[in-house]
């Protein structure tokens, strides 16, 4: 057995320059590359005939924001036309907002505060950073549930957003991903640590230098099975049929 890191990492590529090799992300935008080959492109306030566009130039995926919250079934529409891997859902979030009030029915003998929310959870945004009311968790089971791939979420996770993040990616996996939302340089170790993330889109410029990103990747280690494990197994496996 040998040890590696389960981390997943992409990048954001700016406007205007050439995408980098390997997974990358770019908001929608005039100034998008001629060729949209390994790109997923985010689209904010975008419609379905503009995933529609990206999706005919060559765009590798589609992820939709807006477009999404006003009607879901766009999601479900695309996914018929594109086929399931070329369309997912981007979700910029923020803890819910909880307010307190006093109930004064629930018992005669005695008053008590009572939250707004039973669980704290994460409220959508729109792509302008506008609340939605929308429980992410909810939104998020609700936009794979029709079809979509990948969701992409952007977050700047704080102590009490990670017990949240964990409970996502245990019950939803490899088809999240997560980025910074208004914070590219916080650390990402409690991320992976705490939170669980194993699916990283950096920033760009991402200004964390190789140290750093060993550190990041080395809290997500595994153990997998080496080549010489494999060709030992399969001769002991030879050797009882013998």
């Amino acid at each position: 057995m040998r040890k590696e890191s389960s981390m997943k990492l992409a990048r954001w590529a700016g406007v205007g320059e050439l995408p980098p090799e390997g997974m990358c992300f770019i908001h929608d935008s005039d100034g998008l590359p001629e060729s949209l080959g390994q790109l997923t492109v985010v689209l904010g306030s975008g419609t379905d005939a503009r995933a529609n566009e990206l999706l005919a130039l060559g765009a590798e995926r589609v992820l939709l924001a807006d477009a999404a919250l006003l009607d879901s079934t766009v999601v479900e529409r695309l996914v018929q036309q594109h086929g399931t891997k070329r369309i997912g859902v981007w979700l910029p979030v923020k803890m819910q907002h909880i307010s307190w009030s006093i109930d004064y029915v629930s018992n005669e003998d005695f008053n008590c505060l009572t939250p707004s929310v039973g669980k704290g959870g994460w409220d959508v945004l729109k792509s302008d950073g506008t609340s939605t009311g929308t429980d992410a968790e909810w939104w998020v089971g609700q936009m794979l549930a029709l079809g979509a791939s990948m969701v992409l979420i952007s977050v700047d996770l704080q102590d009490d957003d990670l017990n949240i993040c964990a409970g996502l990616i245990e019950d939803h996996g490899e088809k999240l991903w997560f980025t910074p939302l208004h914070l590219p340089n916080a650390d990402i170790e409690p991320w992976v640590r705490y939170g669980q993330v194993r699916q990283l889109v950096l920033p760009a410029p991402n200004e964390r230098d190789e140290k750093e990103m060993a550190r990041i990747c080395a809290t997500a280690m595994v153990e997998v099975e080496s080549p010489d494990d494999k060709t030992v197994a399969a001769e002991e496996s030879a050797a009882q049929v013998q």
